[in-house]
């Protein structure tokens, strides 16, 4: 079963319209009493139910009705009927794909409900209003309009109503291929026509969530929604129905591999397309099992089923089908390279097409022939013998013929066979040879970023490192050089020191990224680890730990601006522990997660407020980089408490 097929069927599963006889009856019936009403609010709702039948049968004819009744309920200033008219007057133009037109009579139907307060309208209008942003393919604003229109049926406890706006906003999450949200919403509308007793639409609406979760490899919950359209179908004793619930188990279970009961579901589907004198529906099931077989690589179960099927599409004179069938066990043979098998199979495939295209007119030659040989019996039997002969002779020459042109069937056919295979493998070469050009042009540009980012690395590390490090030491030689110097300005010249140390770090550490277009866990390790050995080396009495989730993949790898972000972060972090928490432990932890990971950097020192501290340049920078990574960035802490900074990244 195809979704995109079965949700043509689920746009129209809740439109309740009569039989083409019984609507015309209706409108026969309201013209009649178009006739005798007067001007009054009577006419008004009698020209909207007129409007709204010829919107369904004869669709140029509801405008009429529909402005006739705006008309007369603004001369009599009946309100709901002003708004009701508009909205039929809206259904009219959305059906003539005039969606700008349809807008504009549900807006200014709502304008007057608004006036009303009108539950019953808002259901309606929106429900109808987001039928038109459906078609113009804007599924944010129908879905907005939807749970409004939801909201309002749940207000007015109307159930039907409420499944119906279920029903709709499965619809749009399906047109969004969000299937999860389709089948959830989809279901509940289900559960309430259920609840209402309503067993029309139930079969082919579990049916629609069968197809879908089927389509998402979710096989399990496919078969529960087909076995409750199964159910369902053994209460009405629609046996037509429960061959096809029992044909989409048989399919869900081949895909999940459970091929024997697979195999049981099947033949139990056969048998009831027997008992329901379904021939057709039974090759059908047969060609559509054998096919699953046959992207399951099990070719001999495979053709089995395709020749089965091809013996009942014959045994009732199924063309379509046998050729179906057929194409089934050509593509098998071409598989299995038996090209002899193949062959044979197109040529039976090609009598076949020979056979649809003519069937008609061959029959229709065949009965005026009859009448014809018929009436020269009556007329002339002594020339009955002349005739048999001239008859024999013409069908020798037929058969010449067909024959003759079965050959050249079958020389046209392979010629064209072998041209196809031809060109396929020249666009399969063509494309190979495009797909390598780009592959090289990709790798050129690498190559080209990868010395441009050399190339600036060496000059950051030869110029400006060499700067910074002859400023450091003009410092040092300034401190020993003036031993007189006030301790001031020898405290003054060792931050000036101390900052450029500490940029020199920064320096290498932004090197360090831009030499790599990725940067693994293990990577990352091994640079926080160094920097944590560098802190313990200038403090006392501090223990570092690092620790990562055993489950981690050590050779993950992050961009380059994403690691040397959660770098920056961790290190700050590590950093204010040192100024400000007195710790004497600082732990770093790295969690995988369902979303990604999960980074905490955790002390046991002092703690603070964060209400009552000013936040520095390293928290907002840390918030900074955080949002850069698209990440959460929490820090929680205490007086007393220590300090937690967590940060939760998405995986990327």
């Amino acid at each position: 079963m195809k979704i995109k097929y079965v949700f043509c069927l689920l746009m129209f599963l809740w439109q309740s319209l009569s039989t083409a006889q019984v609507l015309q009856e209706n409108i026969d019936s309201l013209l009649t009493e178009y006739q005798r009403l007067g001007p009054d609010t009577n006419r008004v709702r009698l020209l909207e139910k007129l409007a709204s039948h010829y919107n369904v049968a004869a669709l140029d004819s509801a405008r009429a009705f529909a402005v006739e009744g705006i008309d007369l309920a603004e001369r009599l200033k009946d309100v709901n009927g002003r708004w009701s008219a508009r909205n039929v007057l809206g259904t009219y133009h959305e059906r003539k794909a005039q969606y700008d037109s349809a807008l504009i009579q549900y807006d200014n139907a709502l304008k007057i409900i608004d006036s009303l307060n009108s539950v019953r309208g808002y259901a309606v209008v929106l429900n109808n209003k987001a039928t038109v942003f459906i078609r113009q393919a804007k599924y944010e604003e129908a879905l907005s309009l939807l749970f409004r229109a939801l909201e309002a049926e749940e207000q007015l406890g109307n159930k039907e109503g409420v499944a119906q706006a279920y029903n709709n906003i499965g619809v749009v999450y399906y047109y969004s291929q969000n299937f999860d949200k389709t089948t959830e919403y989809l279901t509940k509308a289900l559960e309430i026509q259920e609840e209402l007793g309503k067993l029309d639409g139930l079969i082919l609406g579990y049916n629609n969530v069968g197809a879908i979760r089927d389509y998402q490899q979710k096989y399990q919950e496919a078969i529960g929604s087909y076995q409750k359209a199964l159910d369902i179908s053994k209460q009405l004793g629609d046996v037509k129905q429960e061959a096809i619930a029992w044909s989409n188990i048989a399919l869900a279970r081949a895909k999940m591999g459970d091929l024997a009961q697979a195999e049981a579901d099947i033949t139990t589907a056969l048998a009831l397309r027997d008992k329901a004198s379904d021939p057709q529906g039974k090759v059908q099931s047969q060609i559509t099992f054998g096919q699953v077989l046959q992207r399951q690589k099990r070719f001999g179960l495979a053709k089995s089923y395709f020749e089965k099927a091809l013996e009942v599409a014959k045994s009732n004179d199924l063309l379509l089908l046998q050729r179906e069938a057929l194409t089934g066990l050509s593509d098998l043979a071409t598989e299995n390279k038996n090209f002899q098998a193949a062959t044979g199979y197109l040529n039976e495939i090609i009598v076949i097409k020979d056979s649809i295209t003519n069937k008609e007119n061959a029959e229709a030659m065949a009965e005026m022939e009859t009448k014809y040989q018929t009436q020269q019996k009556e007329n002339q039997i002594l020339e009955q013998r002349a005739e048999l002969a001239e008859a024999k002779l013409i069908n020798r020459r037929r058969t010449a013929l067909l024959v003759g042109s079965l050959g050249l069937a079958f020389l046209f056919g392979l010629i064209g066979f072998l041209v196809y295979k031809q060109q396929r493998l020249k666009n399969e070469q063509l494309q190979k040879e495009a797909e390598l050009r780009t592959a090289l042009a990709k790798i050129e540009t690498q190559n080209s970023l990868q010395e441009q980012r050399l190339r600036i690395s060496r000059d950051l590390h030869d110029n400006i490192g060499a700067q910074l490090t002859f400023i450091i030491s003009s410092l040092d030689n300034l401190k020993y050089g003036f031993k007189d110097m006030e301790e001031k300005l020898k405290g003054r010249l060792s931050g000036i020191s101390s900052f450029t140390s500490q940029t020199i770090y920064e320096l290498r550490d932004t090197i360090w990224a831009m030499n790599k277009d990725n940067i693994s866990l293990e990577d990352l390790k091994t640079r926080i680890t160094n920097f944590m050995d560098q802190a313990k080396a200038s403090t006392q009495g501090i223990a570092f730990d690092v620790k990562l989730d055993p489950s981690l993949d050590p050779d993950y790898s992050f961009k380059a601006l994403t690691g040397m972000n959660l770098y920056r972060i961790i290190q700050e972090s590590v950093n204010n522990s040192l100024k400000y928490a007195d710790p004497t432990k600082i732990e770093l932890q790295i969690d995988k997660t369902a979303e990604g990971f999960n980074l905490v950097v955790s002390d046991n020192g002092k703690g603070f407020d964060e209400k009552e501290i000013e936040a520095g340049n390293g928290l907002g920078n840390m918030r900074k980089r955080a949002r850069e990574l698209q990440a959460n960035l929490d820090i929680k802490s205490a007086p007393g408490a220590g300090t937690q900074v967590q940060l939760s990244l998405p995986a990327q």
